[in-house]
């Protein structure tokens, strides 16, 4: 499945759905083939982890697996337990080859990096040639928009109030006018759907699309969409 969209930058963006089903490893060993290095520096973000030390251990753990040819290098931002200057956040931007974004929780992910400005050095990075990456709440934050849901105490069971708390999250932007969710397929992409009312409430074009498990989808420089593995929904 490929088709054409309109995208400034020169860098693939590559969108996994889930690291439980085995098509993770894949996809990243086709980015080291294709950056064509012995040894790419790889710059990551745990930010959708942020004071979640268990979630953070769990997914440092699985990057050398991941990329073992790779040097490693975590950028940290204001919001997380232990941020660099900014200096030296961009710096490992900018050396980056590829630039990771976790797992955890995508509104999280992407109110740290907006607030600390770093969604602006990922669209710069990404426009000057280099790929991104994210893989389930990283794939979603890489995309338009997300939401910032109402906390789970302030829940009143009427659909309609809830709504009316939810607010829409600006996330990274490097597919923009996009707007990604990642397996939820058995819940028929509710979160989507909402995301999608959210986005019409305050006027933002978009289009909504579903990575299910068992999927990926790659954005490439020239702007074609290709789809690796289990289609995606498309929210019409």
């Amino acid at each position: 499945m490929t088709e054409r969209i309109s995208l400034s930058a020169r860098g693939a963006v590559y969108l996994v759905a889930s690291g439980q089903d085995g098509l993770l490893p894949k996809v990243a060993k086709r980015v080291c083939e294709a950056l064509g290095k012995k040894k790419p520096h790889v710059a990551i973000t745990y930010s959708p982890v942020a004071g979640d030390p268990r979630g953070l251990k769990f997914m440092s753990g699985r990057m050398g697996r991941l990329f073992p040819q790779a040097t490693l290098e975590r950028f940290s931002v204001e919001g997380e337990s232990d941020p660099m200057s900014p200096a030296e956040a961009r710096a490992v931007i900018h050396r980056a080859d590829l630039i990771f974004v976790s797992g955890g929780d995508p509104s999280l992910g992407a109110r740290i990096l907006d607030g600390a400005g770093a969604s602006v050095w990922l669209r710069k990075a990404h426009a000057r040639g280099v790929p991104l990456m994210g893989v389930s709440a990283g794939a979603i934050t890489l995309g338009a928009f997300w939401a910032e849901w109402p906390p789970e105490d302030a829940t009143s069971g009427d659909p309609e109030a809830e709504f009316a708390r939810t607010k829409l999250q600006r996330c990274i932007g490097a597919v923009p006018s996009h707007v990604f969710d990642t397996h939820n397929e058995e819940d028929d992409w509710d979160e989507l759907r909402v995301v999608a009312k959210l986005c019409a409430r305050h006027g933002k074009k978009a289009r909504f699309i579903g990575i299910p498990t068992g999927g990926a989808l790659v954005f490439h420089g020239d702007g074609t969409m290709e789809a690796v593995g289990t289609p995606p929904f498309v929210l019409t």
